[in-house]
């Protein structure tokens, strides 16, 4: 097996130039990579694992440090770097969702029109029910349906495994949704029954409790209802007796849960709802508006998405740009089209790459050290809003993904990305080293199950040891 020579560059007087030439098998390699690194003195990574690591300098394009640049590797929640650069040049900071409330006087048909709006709450729904209610005439009754035509019917994305669906980090990708498609339950065994709230308040949903109190906290959640549109879950095990606990779950049929609990408001003002469907909206111009809802501008959705990584925001937002550029449906694919377009610009030498989602859940993604790098000196160097790109992200020590991480260096030294899967482990950023320097880092590991918080740790010393040294 052959290899790509590996270049390590020290821009320092006391360090000096590495360079190995075409290394004939994957042994060799190791051997002259621990040997770099123990002379260089930087934290030396296990030989089970496989690494990418790539390091320049943000001002001049210097190339400090290329481990495996080139190489491939499943780049997890760091993608939603590429999927903000798509957000920014498309939509542009500004950009705001219009969710839109129509009346078809002459029907008796009121139309929400789902414009792809992420984070919309339980409170947009309200306020958008009272002026509904004060532009129509008391005590009138009307059918209320939802239109979310121009996205594509695909709740969940290419490779994202159907285990995950249950889970709080994989909440279904809808047109119209009610904040980003979790549940909150609410368990309590005060007194002498297993009571379970739920919030937002979702019309449609069917809880089945199962709970029993024990000696010891085992909660089994099961969500049900993907086919059927319509939320349903089972809750089984045990509780300890006399407390209570708090549960986040994903949940079915947003579109139909957000018209349902619209539906609800409009009746709490006095209107009659008589049917809830899904319908498309005839031509706008044959139909007065009642209310409009508006997200917060993209750069804070944006901040939203990258400090918590959240992935159904990533989703709607990267579906969101297709529209932008042309695309007749809001999809997945039409989305990657669009990042796969960006990404051989700023790389043409490296089109190998895979794009399957905007949020890095799908094991079909693939890039390089270089495409992440190249992604971050594209965003960060934005005189337009270049400022937004690099305050959506972490911050060391501070706050998102990064709040607990590389607390050695001063906050704010280090600005990035985390990704993580169970057997991959990445992270990308902007460091500001101790000498003032900026530095685009990019750190990928493939790791063993199981050792994604060792891997974390080891990209901590790492950029910390950049930090140091540059």
């Amino acid at each position: 097996m052959s290899c790509q020579s590996v270049i390590f560059t020290k821009s320092k007087p006391s360090f000096f130039l590495y360079q190995v030439e075409r290394l004939e098998t994957r042994l060799t390699l190791i051997i002259q990579v621990l040997i770099l690194s123990i002379s260089l003195n930087i934290p030396s990574i296990p030989s089970s694992w496989r690494a990418g690591i790539y390091a320049a300098d943000a001002d001049t394009g210097e190339i400090l440090y290329n481990h495996n640049g080139a190489s491939y590797f499943r780049p997890a929640s760091t993608v939603k770097l590429l999927t903000t650069l798509v957000a920014l040049k498309e939509l542009g900071p500004s950009y705001i969702y219009e969710t839109r409330v129509m009346a078809d006087t002459a029907g008796r048909r009121l139309f929400i029109v789902g414009a792809g709006a992420p984070l919309l709450s339980a409170e947009h729904i309200r306020v958008v029910a009272l002026e509904t209610a004060a532009s129509l005439d008391p005590g009138s009754s009307w059918d209320l349906l939802w239109d979310t035509a121009k996205f594509a019917s695909e709740s969940h994305c290419p490779g994202w495994d159907t285990s995950d669906w249950s889970r709080t980090y994989c909440p279904p990708i809808e047109g119209l949704s009610v904040g980003d498609n979790i549940l909150q339950l609410i368990i309590s065994t005060r007194g002498d029954t297993t009571r379970v709230f739920s919030y937002p308040p979702l019309p449609g949903l069917s809880v089945t409790n199962n709970l029993v109190t024990g000696p010891i906290e085992s909660v089994r959640t099961t969500v049900e209802g993907w086919s059927e549109n319509r939320p349903a879950l089972t809750l089984e095990g045990t509780v300890l007796p006399d407390t209570h606990l708090v549960l986040y779950m994903p949940f079915a049929g947003p579109p139909a849960e957000f018209a349902g609990m619209l539906a609800f408001e409009l009746e709490a003002t006095g209107l009659y709802i008589d049917q809830v469907s899904q319908g498309e909206a005839p031509d706008w111009n044959s139909m007065i508006q009642t209310s409009v809802m508006f997200s917060d501008p993209m750069f804070v959705l944006l901040a939203s998405m990258n400090k918590w990584s959240r992935n159904m925001v990533a989703e709607m937002v990267l579906r969101t740009a297709s529209l932008e550029t042309g695309s007749d449906l809001a999809s997945t694919g039409a989305g990657c089209d669009v990042a796969g377009q960006l990404l051989r610009e700023l790389v043409p030498s490296l089109t190998e790459f895979q794009i399957a989602d905007g949020s890095g859940l799908s094991r079909f993604n693939s890039l390089t050290p270089i495409h992440l790098a190249a992604i971050l000196s594209e965003g960060i160097g934005s005189p337009a809003w270049g400022v937004e790109y690099l305050a959506t992200l972490p911050v060391n020590g501070v706050d998102g993904t990064l709040r607990s991480r590389m607390t050695d260096l001063p906050p704010g030294a280090f600005r990035g990305k985390t990704g993580t899967l169970s057997d991959t482990s990445t992270i990308a950023g902007l460091l500001t080293s101790s000498s003032g320097r900026r530095i685009i880092l990019v750190i990928m590991l493939e790791v063993p199950n199981g050792n994604t918080w060792t891997a974390r740790g080891l990209q901590d010393s790492l950029i910390s040891w950049f930090w140091e040294n540059y």
